[in-house]
């Protein structure tokens, strides 16, 4: 490993066991985890003691998403020093030091951006951990939903565990959650309970603080009216599903959080539409054919998946790629066949499922029967696809990380690139 990190562009690495073969500083430690918690701790200590603030973003669905778009949003606000946000789904017992050894102190020359902390968990306890170490100013909880349902008993137990992010707070902190999330008044609770109490809410309940009005769809995504405290707001936001909607009231409620103007913010939401993986709609040559591809393979749940299939009308892909959901637990073939309804609604030319329960899902629909193709490897569903695929197809591809449909969606993507570009255009997504 410390030979492919030099070959990267490592400048150093953090070991356990040195390897005197390689030409590459080595800083030997009892235990790397160990090591790696303490450089992140220090370093946002050394960044809060500068006045930098940290955001933290737990929530069963959206939280990358949320992430993604505040960091767009911090980097385009007047007033804003821009932002340090987790890569990827940087979220764990590793992704999260590792964000937070890059804060910056009192020394940078820019000046102490705030940061971004996307919060993850598989287990209780684990939430509770990244947050004592990051010690949020701001923590937004996105929504409660059945995406872990396989690691809890219930979404009560979720809840609770998602609400571990208020553990590391001060009592100054302030938390953001959703007025429409039916664990609300929980949430709000265990907030209360860890001493915070400036709590401010988002949703399109009528007493949530920064309220979604309504969303018209639009050429260029969303048109989208808001009330912000006491403001009335209308702007563009360039994600076309109605969950992105929910996602930027968020994201406007955690702007004005961070002491900056969130109705001005807002208007700096039209172009953040090109989002990798998360509804990105771009068009090229697959199998020497011309076709349109709306790439929403980053991951999926439940909830993202039915709001990805409800926001395809317009669109209307002649095939849809869909890889199993995984983590469901007990839930999970409920969850697989409650996908019927909106797929037959779709009427798609072809159905290729990757996974067993996805499989199951088509082969109880007989109406599926002659659409279904079911591939055991997202190679197979590439080489189902080079075969089925007609001149002018509109594909959908969706599925969590774990289940391979991202893997259908590069080789469409790879083929592109080989082929040549022709234009990017819209982002149709719901995760």
């Amino acid at each position: 490993f410390i030979g492919a990190a030099a070959r990267n562009g490592a400048v150093a690495a953090l070991v356990a066991k040195p390897d005197a073969n390689i030409a590459l500083p080595q800083l030997v430690v009892t235990d790397v985890a160990v090591a790696l918690d303490a450089l992140g701790t220090e370093t946002r200590t050394a960044h809060a003691a500068a006045g930098g603030q940290l955001v933290g973003i737990t929530g069963s669905v959206g939280k990358t998403g949320s992430k993604e778009m505040l960091a767009h949003l911090l980097c385009r606000t007047p007033g804003s020093t821009g932002c340090v946000a987790s890569r990827a789904s940087f979220n764990n017992h590793l992704g999260v030091p590792l964000t937070l050894s890059l804060l910056p102190d009192a020394r940078s020359d820019t000046g102490v951006a705030p940061a971004v902390q996307e919060m993850g968990m598989n287990a209780a306890g684990e939430i509770s951990q990244l947050s004592r170490m990051a010690r949020p100013d701001v923590a937004v909880i996105t929504c409660i939903a059945d995406s872990h349902a396989g690691f809890f008993s219930s979404l009560a137990d979720i809840a609770a565990a998602k609400a571990e992010i208020f553990d590391g707070m001060s009592p100054d902190g302030i938390a953001i959650l959703n007025r429409d999330d039916e664990f609300f008044d929980d949430l709000a609770a265990r907030a209360r309970a860890a001493g915070i109490t400036r709590i401010k809410t988002f949703g399109t309940h009528e007493q949530a603080d920064y309220r979604l009005v309504s969303t018209t769809a639009v050429a260029a995504g969303q048109q989208i009216t808001a009330r912000l405290g006491d403001r009335d707001v209308e702007f563009i936001l360039g994600m076309r599903s109605a969950h992105w909607a929910q996602n930027a009231m968020a994201v406007l409620a955690t702007i004005d959080a961070l002491g900056l103007d969130a109705a001005e913010s807002a208007q700096n939401l039209h172009d953040f539409n090109d989002l990798p993986g998360r509804g990105a709609m771009s068009t090229g040559r697959f199998a020497k054919l011309g076709i349109t591809l709306i790439d929403d393979s980053y991951n999926a749940g439940p909830r993202s998946m039915q709001a990805a299939l409800a926001s395809l009308h317009s669109a209307a892909p002649q095939i849809l790629v869909l890889s199993d959901m995984l983590e469901l637990g007990d839930a999970s073939a409920a969850a697989h066949t409650a996908l019927a309804p909106p797929i037959l609604a779709l009427r798609p030319r072809v159905v290729i499922t990757i996974g067993d329960e996805m499989a199951r899902m088509a082969s109880n629909l007989p109406c599926l029967a002659a659409s279904h193709h079911h591939a055991d490897t997202p190679a197979a569903a590439i080489s189902i696809l080079h075969k089925l695929v007609c001149d002018g197809d509109t594909i959908f591809i969706k599925g969590s990380l774990g289940s391979g449909a991202w893997r259908v969606a590069r080789a469409v993507l790879d083929a592109f690139s080989e082929a040549g570009p022709e234009t990017a255009g819209d982002t149709i997504s719901a995760t």
